[in-house]
C-alpha cells in the first residue's frame, strides 16, 4: 500500500502521462510538488516501484512506466543532435525515454528513435536545449517539416525543412539565426520530428550504498598489527590544497617503529593524517582552527559508527514547510562562485544542516557540502570572483567543465557515500577540536605538525582566504558580521596569522616546539619556506635531542608554481 504522498506522486504521473502521452521527468516532479531535488523525487518514484506500481529503468531519463492502461515503449536515445551549428551525432541505444503508444499511431516502434537538443535554434518552435525530440525514421519530408538534416555525410542538424530553386533551405525557428544552404546532393534526411519531450533532467546519481562491501586492504601503508578491521577504511577522495593524502605512506613509513599510542594532528585540515594514524590502531586528537576543517575530524576521526541514511538525505534534499529557509548566500554571493539557481539550493541545504540534531551526522553532511563546494569550483578555491570561467568559451588546460556543470545534489549523494565509507571505529576515544594550536592542551605521545608556510619569496598561504565561503556556511548565523564586503569575491574580514607574518613565523615556531617539547615532534615542511629547513631544525635542537630530516620528496602540490620546491619531513625524539 503506497503511503499518501506517494499516492499523490501515483496520481500525478498517471495524469500527466494520459494527457501528455509520455511520462513526466523526475525535474516535472520535483516542480509539481515543490521538491528541493530530484533525488527526493526518485526517492518516491522508487517506492512505488517497491509496491509494484510502476517500472522505472536505472539511469533513464524519463524511463517511468507505469502499470496502468496507458501502454508505454521504450524509444532509444541515440545522441545529440544540434539545434545551432551542425554537430556530429553521437550514437549510443544504452538510453530510452519511455512515451505512451498511442503517441505514435499508425507507426512500428522500430521506426522511431529520440535525439537530445542542444543549442537554441529552435526555439521559436517550442524545443528548447535538453529537450528531447521523437523522431520518425522518414526520408521524404514535405515544406516545414522539422527534420534531422545529414550534411555532407558528416555533420547532423535539427532545422525546418524547405526546397527552394536549385537548394534546400534548413531554416531555424530563431529569428536571430540564419538558414543553411545547400545543395540537394549533399542533404540526406534522416527523420522528422513527431513530437518534443520536454525535459532539464539530468540522469540520477549513483544510489547511496548504506552497506559498502569489506574492503580487503588499507588505503595506505601496512596492515595494522595492533587491532582488526572488518573493514578496512578509506580515506574520502579531497580537493583541499596543500593536503598530505598522497604522501601518507611516506609519511607512515619514517613514523611506524616509533613507539607512541596517541597523536595529536595539531594543524589538522582535510584530517588524511589524523585518519591513517587512527586507521592504525592509535588515540587521535584531530586539531584545526577553521570549523570547517574541524567538521570534517567530527565526521571522519571523532565519528566512529554514525552514517547518514535515505531519511537523512531525503530530509537534507526537501523544502520543508514549517522551516523559514534564508536567502543570505543567494544576496551576498550572487554571480561570484555559483549561478542563483545553485545558490538557492545552497541556502536551503546548509539551512536543513542545521537542523540535524545528531552532531556526526550534521557533520558528515557538511563534508558532503563542503566537498560539492569545492568541486564545483574552478581551482578548487574561493580566492577569486571567477564564476564566468564555468561558462567562458575557451580552451582551458584545467578544470572540468562537466563536473562545475553537474547538479550540486548528484555531487553531494555521491560523498555522502564516500564519507559513509569512511566512518570506522579502532576501540579507542578520538576527538575532534577546533582550537588555536597555541592555546590547544591536549597532550599525547607524538605531535604532528603542518603548518600553512610562507615561499622564500614571502608568499603566504592562507586557507582562511581560499576557503572562507566554506568557513561562513559553517557558522551560517554569524556569517554576515564576517564578511568584508568591500572585497569583490565577498571574502572574510582581514585576519593576518602568525603563520602568514615572515617577521613572527620563526618566533611562533620556537614557541611551538617550546609548548609540545615533551612529546615526539615529526614536522611536515616545504624546502623553500621561510624559515629554512636549517633554521628551522635548529630552532627544535632547542628543545630536542634528536632532531632528523628524515626525507625529501619532489612532490609538487596542484596550482603551485615552483617546480624547485620539495616536501620534507623532519622527526624530533
Amino acid at each position: 500500500m503506497a503511503k499518501i504522498k506517494q499516492q499523490e506522486v501515483f496520481d500525478f504521473v498517471r495524469k500527466y502521462t494520459s494527457k501528455n502521452k509520455f511520462a513526466p521527468s523526475l525535474e516535472e516532479i520535483k516542480n509539481h510538488f515543490r521538491f528541493a531535488s530530484v533525488s527526493t523525487a526518485h526517492y518516491h518514484i522508487k517506492k512505488l516501484e517497491d509496491a509494484g506500481l510502476l517500472r522505472k529503468q536505472e539511469n533513464k531519463a524519463r524511463a517511468i512506466n507505469l502499470d496502468i492502461e496507458q501502454k508505454m515503449i521504450q524509444v532509444p536515445i541515440l545522441g545529440a543532435i544540434a539545434a545551432g551549428s551542425p554537430i556530429e551525432a553521437i550514437e549510443d541505444r544504452q538510453e530510452t525515454i519511455a512515451i505512451a503508444q498511442s503517441a505514435i499511431s499508425g507507426f512500428r516502434s522500430n521506426d522511431v528513435y529520440a535525439l537530445r537538443v542542444q543549442g537554441q535554434s529552435m526555439i521559436e518552435e517550442g524545443i528548447d536545449d535538453g529537450d528531447i525530440v521523437i523522431i520518425l525514421n522518414q526520408h521524404s519530408p514535405n515544406n516545414g517539416d522539422k527534420v534531422v538534416a545529414l550534411i555532407n555525410n558528416e555533420e547532423v542538424t535539427l532545422k525546418k525543412f524547405f526546397r527552394e530553386k536549385d537548394k534546400i533551405r534548413l531554416q531555424p525557428a530563431n529569428s536571430t539565426m540564419n538558414p543553411i544552404f545547400v545543395e540537394p546532393d549533399e542533404l540526406t534526411i534522416q527523420g522528422k520530428v513527431l513530437m518534443t519531450v520536454k525535459t532539464a533532467e539530468r540522469i540520477k546519481p549513483t544510489p547511496l550504498i548504506k552497506n559498502p562491501l569489506p574492503r580487503k586492504s588499507l588505503s595506505f601503508g601496512e596492515p595494522n598489527t595492533l587491532f582488526e578491521l572488518e573493514k578496512p577504511p578509506k580515506f574520502p577522495s579531497t580537493r583541499f590544497q596543500g593536503s598530505k593524502t598522497k604522501l601518507l605512506n611516506q609519511i607512515w613509513e619514517h613514523i611506524k617503529d616509533i613507539k607512541f599510542d596517541s597523536a595529536v594532528d595539531l594543524f589538522g585540515g582535510t584530517g588524511s593524517v589524523g585518519y591513517m594514524l587512527k586507521s592504525k590502531g592509535k588515540q587521535v586528537f584531530y586539531n584545526d582552527f577553521l570549523k570547517s576543517n574541524y567538521l570534517a575530524g567530527l565526521a571522519l576521526i571523532e565519528n566512529s559508527k554514525e552514517t547518514l541514511d535515505e531519511n537523512d538525505i531525503d530530509f537534507i534534499l526537501s523544502v520543508h514547510s514549517n522551516i523559514d529557509y534564508p536567502d543570505f548566500i543567494q544576496k551576498t554571493f550572487e554571480d561570484t562562485y555559483f549561478t542563483d539557481q545553485e545558490n538557492k539550493w545552497l541556502d536551503i541545504v546548509s539551512t536543513n544542516i542545521r537542523q540535524m540534531k545528531n552532531k556526526y551526522k550534521q557533520a558528515l553532511a557538511y563534508y558532503a557540502l563542503f566537498q560539492s563546494c569545492i568541486i564545483k569550483r574552478p581551482y578548487n578555491l574561493f580566492h577569486r570572483k571567477n564564476l564566468y570561467v564555468r561558462f567562458a568559451n575557451v580552451e582551458r588546460s584545467f578544470g572540468n567543465k562537466i563536473t562545475w556543470d553537474k547538479p550540486f545534489e548528484e555531487h553531494f549523494i555521491n560523498f555522502v557515500k564516500e564519507a559513509n565509507e569512511a566512518v570506522f571505529d579502532n576501540n579507542q576515544k578520538n576527538k575532534a577540536l577546533n582550537y588555536d594550536a597555541m592555546f590547544l592542551d591536549t597532550k599525547a605521545d607524538l605531535v604532528y605538525i603542518d603548518t600553512p608556510y610562507i615561499s622564500s619569496k614571502g608568499s603566504a598561504v592562507d586557507y582562511l582566504d581560499f576557503y572562507h565561503f566554506l568557513e561562513g556556511i559553517s557558522d551560517y548565523t554569524n556569517w554576515y558580521s564576517k564578511v568584508d564586503y568591500k572585497s569583490k569575491h565577498r571574502k572574510f574580514k582581514s585576519e593576518k596569522s602568525i603563520w602568514a607574518d615572515k617577521k613572527r613565523i620563526a618566533q611562533a615556531f620556537d614557541d611551538l616546539f617550546r609548548k609540545y617539547k615533551d612529546s615526539i615532534l615529526v614536522v611536515s615542511y616545504r624546502s623553500d619556506g621561510i624559515p629554512t629547513p636549517e633554521e628551522l631544525i635548529k630552532i627544535l635542537k632547542k628543545y630536542k635531542k634528536d632532531v632528523k630530516e628524515v626525507f625529501r620528496s619532489d612532490y609538487k602540490y596542484a596550482l603551485s608554481k615552483n617546480g624547485e620546491s620539495k616536501e620534507i619531513l623532519i622527526v624530533a625524539k
